[in-house]
């Protein structure tokens, strides 16, 4: 970024004449200084300057520098989006641990404290997730490396974990700052700097560019914004560049400062590899627009040269940086292709990306050698990629797999994308059409980028394109397509967002009088005549205030949303601590060694798992990778405790955690996520639920209630009752649960309850044959009782037994009666069950009734 910010003070030759219909917001102001002759001047005919007198020259430099106003500026709005995204720091420091984001940030920071101890390798490999099998991590490893490495540079080589936790956190936010810089400059040279410091504010306090930026969320999505407008500025300055200064393959080593930039744009791309595995969708934004200039360049009857050896020199770079990596990656000595794991996919992606420019540029050139007509050249880009995506099919089928996987994952084409919340479409909440999520994140500004979008639209056929603006058409469209598809990419149409509402704001802005206004102050400031105050336009002030107000709500909006943390971090962050301190050390937990297996797991709904991982330092059968859907599915909805405890044997689960938000929406929880389970367990979820008609007024309404299928659910026999059995919510009879018992429930808006699977005591003894016989214990937690109930039968010779999970007397947070009660018509029978006969299976005597 700081060679970005240099070479913007550099100013290419003026063209000899203006194009008539270039827009005046579109030209570039050139400069051909004495220093720039002097430069071209053979350095032996320029006389050496003196040591003393350089030191010198540099010394007065540094001490006449000057910010520049636009500079002052972009600083303030730096310090307007760090306020912003520091905002959730109000809350997020407890009891000298950080309290996270979300789901992901939590096993990025199981990453990076991993990288930590073994610095500068990240796991490959981590026996912890999907346990017991294990799993092969998917996420490139660039973000977690630069956590690593800062906190290490903060710890001064040993960090604590407060340290790594807190640098961390402040990661995003530095990261943030930094792509409202790449934008600045991005939008800079598409339109001009005031453009540029108007969308730089909106992208300051708009909360879709603060949500991944802010402090604590730890991922690679504001990386992913940073790196990928990184690539752009640096991609588009090079081709802007090689096409002004005629850039071919016979002058290559004479143009300097377009290879510079092609070769800074190949190391950006090399970095978004490194960011994201979906690298190639940012890549593919460099490709279309590619695609497209050359169309255009046909039709103008303008060469191409210049583009393609700009995009050869950035491809090739990127392929140099990345191919070492991905050869020696560990699928990568395996000579496997995966478009998930850094592989062997990533050099043949880098390496056809320099292929598509030898392949464009060879097209071109047969195009403009049969002076056929400009739309011949698309016609053999049609073909030409049919003919690719054919070779790649039969010959690299792997290769294809990938980039077929890549369009699945961008339409949720599968069941377990389908049920992930964040791959839905923007417009799309709770099962319906929905504008929730768009003013969620994009507030009062969304309405200032339409107005921006209809300007920029309506202005773009009446002039002659630029370079910059063609990829900025292109880049809009992707970034809105992809928006609108997925919820997740909120934060790079938070920057598209940003831009048109920068750009609406300059347009009304200027028709108000805006332009005027340099005039005015310096009129006002001139020297030598009488000064008088710069007279302001009353309809530039209106605008300007009524614009503030739009924003104002953006800004409000913000601030409420990253000043009050997500309920469900709370509970989990909570939650996970308990475990942590009331359960057996697992080992292996941050071990290199692939083989490692630790002693037992955690039972969990996907959504938590990262928590169990990270905070509780537990292996978790199912995490936010969705490995160990199948199983803890099928967990969750199994209908008797007897086929649930195969699945906990198998993955030798010696705990379960349940929350708030896995209980159904259908009965009116509005996150509650109970469909997804048996969902993707291969059932139908209404079948776990009746319909009825509610009476006058309401004949027209459909309710919902859980049927018998649903309450004797695992889930919903631990949740509701706490496994303890009796009468269920709809009036059935349930015995209490024989393995599981409640160790803690947090205390905040979305509940978790955490239950240790045990042996179970056996109470045996004898009373009337064929008689019933009752149990009944009390269990309470934090003032509210439950009765483990029980019955069985007698059988022909007297004899019943009870399998029971809690032990008498216990007095920690859950407390229980001192004797079990049993009861049949022929008597009464208290009965004592110690700890040790519940942790290890033993039998307990009741004696006859």
């Amino acid at each position: 970024m700081v060679l970005l910010m240099s070479s913007s003070k550099k100013k290419s030759r003026a063209p000899k004449q203006k194009l008539p219909d270039a827009p005046i917001d579109n030209v570039v102001a050139v400069q051909s200084s004495t220093q720039e002759i002097a430069a071209e001047v053979p350095a032996a005919a320029a006389p050496k300057p003196e040591a003393p007198q350089t030191r010198a020259s540099l010394a007065s430099r540094i001490l006449s520098w000057r910010p520049s106003l636009p500079g002052v500026l972009l600083l303030g709005i730096l310090v307007v989006g760090l306020v912003f995204r520091m905002l959730p720091s109000t809350y997020a420091i407890r009891d000298g641990r950080v309290m996270f984001a979300e789901f992901d940030p939590y096993y990025h920071m199981r990453r990076i404290t991993y990288a930590v101890e073994n610095f500068p390798f990240t796991n490959v490999f981590d026996p912890y997730v999907n346990y017991p099998h294990g799993y092969f991590v998917g996420w490139p490893p660039l973000l977690d490396v630069l956590g690593a490495t800062l906190a290490l540079i903060v710890g001064l080589g040993n960090p604590d974990t407060f340290t790594i936790e807190l640098v961390s956190a402040l990661l995003p936010v530095g990261l943030g700052l930094l792509a409202i810089v790449a934008a600045y400059f991005f939008v800079k040279d598409v339109f001009n700097e005031k453009v540029a410091l108007l969308a730089a504010f909106v992208m300051a306090i708009l909360p879709a560019s603060i949500f991944r930026a802010s402090f604590g969320y730890v991922d690679h999505h504001v990386l992913e914004v940073l790196l990928s407008l990184t690539m752009y500025v640096l991609f588009m300055r090079a081709v802007s560049r090689a096409k002004s200064q005629g850039l071919t393959l016979r002058n290559l080593t004479q143009k300097k400062e377009p290879l510079v930039y092609a070769a800074l744009a190949g190391a950006a791309t090399a970095a978004m590899v490194f960011a994201w595995d979906g690298a190639p969708i940012f890549v593919g934004v460099i490709i279309l627009y590619s695609l497209i200039q050359y169309t255009v360049d046909a039709w103008r009857k303008d060469g191409s040269e210049y583009l393609s050896v700009a995009g050869l020199v950035a491809a090739a770079v990127a392929l140099l940086i990345v191919g070492p990596v991905a050869i020696t990656s560990y699928h990568g000595m395996r000579l496997e292709i995966s478009a998930i794991h850094l592989s062997l996919f990533h050099l043949i992606f880098m390496a056809g990306l320099a292929g598509f420019f030898l392949c464009m540029e060879g097209l071109r050139q047969a195009v403009s050698r049969a002076k056929a007509p400009w739309f011949v050249l698309p016609a053999g880009i049609v073909i030409l990629g049919a003919t690719g995506l054919l070779f790649i099919k039969t010959f690299l089928p792997a290769v294809f797999a990938g980039l077929e996987g890549g369009i699945t994952f961008l339409r949720s084409g599968n069941v377990i994308l389908s049920s992930i919340s964040e791959v839905a479409p923007l417009l799309y909440w709770s099962g319906q059409f929905s504008l929730t999520l768009m003013f969620a994140f994009l507030s009062t500004a969304l309405f200032l980028a339409i107005v921006g979008l209809a300007w920029f639209i309506y202005s773009f056929p009446k002039a002659r394109p630029s370079n910059e603006r063609i990829f900025f058409l292109t880049w809009s469209i992707v970034i809105i397509v992809l928006g609108l598809l997925q919820s997740r990419f909120i934060y790079l149409l938070g920057a598209c967002v940003s831009v048109y509402a920068g750009y609406a704001m300059y347009r009304v802005l200027s028709v108000a009088g805006l332009d005027r206004l340099p005039g005015e102050l310096r009129k006002a400031g001139d020297k030598g005549r009488t000064k008088t105050p710069a007279r302001l336009s009353p309809l530039l002030i209106v605008t300007a205030v009524i614009l503030l107000l739009v924003l104002a709500l953006t800004a409000y909006s913000s601030y409420t949303r990253y000043t009050t943390p997500e309920p469900y971090t709370l509970d989990w962050n909570q939650a996970a601590a308990w475990l942590k301190d009331h359960s057996p050390a697992t080992s292996y937990t941050y071990s290199p060694d692939m083989g490692a297996v630790p002693e037992y797991s955690v039972m969990n709904w996907w959504d938590d798992g990262n928590f169990i991982l990270y905070r509780a330092e537990r292996p978790a059968v199912s995490n936010n990778f969705q490995t160990g859907i199948d199983e803890c599915s099928r967990y969750f909805i199994a209908q008797d405790e007897t086929s649930a405890n195969l699945i906990m044997d198998a993955h030798k689960s010696r705990y379960v955690m349940i929350d708030r938000r896995m209980t159904p929406g259908t009965l009116g929880f509005n996150y509650g996520t109970f469909e997804n389970i048996p969902t993707l367990a291969g059932d139908d979820p209404y079948r776990y639920f009746v319909t009825y008609r509610m009476p006058q007024p309401y004949q027209s309404e459909v309710a919902y209630e859980g049927n018998e299928r649903y309450y004797n659910t695992m889930f919903a026999r631990l949740w509701y009752g706490w496994g303890c059995g009796g009468m269920s919510p709809i009036g059935g009879l349930q015995n209490g649960l024989e393995h599981y018992r409640l160790l803690h429930i947090t205390d905040g808006q979305d509940t978790v309850q955490i239950f240790e699977y045990v042996k179970g005591a056996t109470i045996t003894g004898t009373a009337e044959p064929g008689s019933k016989v009752g149990l009944r214990l009390n269990v309470t937690y934090d003032g509210t009782t439950k009765v483990y109930d029980s019955i069985a039968t007698a059988d022909s010779s007297g004899t019943y037994s009870f399998t029971v999970p809690y032990s008498t007397g216990m007095a920690g947070d859950v407390l229980t009666s001192p004797e079990y009660t049993l009861t049949s018509s022929s008597g009464t029978v208290k009965v004592q069950v110690p700890e040790q006969a519940v942790t290890e299976g033993k039998t307990i005597i009741a004696g006859g009734m």
